[in-house]
């Protein structure tokens, strides 16, 4: 299994998505629904279940997403970097975000990633 580490706007945005269930669809949900997203996660680490795909599919009109992968969790994407040794979570964004805006950020930021909490 590899090494799992978040990048700091990966962990943002997971708290974000937890606070924003709770108020809006109550704590069961949140619950549930954040479980889903580190199983997902977990799994993609384990190499089990559908592997991540290419950041490029998702992009129109950017052609290097400089090793990003993604796999999708509910109305999350998973933004991931994979190398052989450790999964890295580089950010989560929601469907309806911009995602070509996004993923162009993100091509060309670097990242600095924390071990999984």
């Amino acid at each position: 299994m590899k090494a799992v580490f978040y990048a700091p706007a990966a962990l943002a945005r997971f708290a974000d998505i937890l606070e924003y269930t709770i108020q809006s669809f109550g704590e069961a949900q949140a619950d549930a629904y954040t479980a889903r997203l580190a199983a997902r996660i977990e799994a993609l680490a384990a190499g089990t279940g559908p592997r991540a795909r290419r950041c490029e599919f998702l992009m129109q009109g950017v052609r290097d997403a400089s090793g990003l992968t993604y796999c999708r969790e509910g109305s999350h994407f998973l933004i991931l970097r994979e190398k052989p040794d450790t999964l890295e979570v580089v950010e989560i964004l929601h469907g309806r975000m911009n995602l070509d805006e996004h993923l162009e950020r993100l091509a060309t930021e670097g990242h600095h990633s924390g071990p999984c909490p």
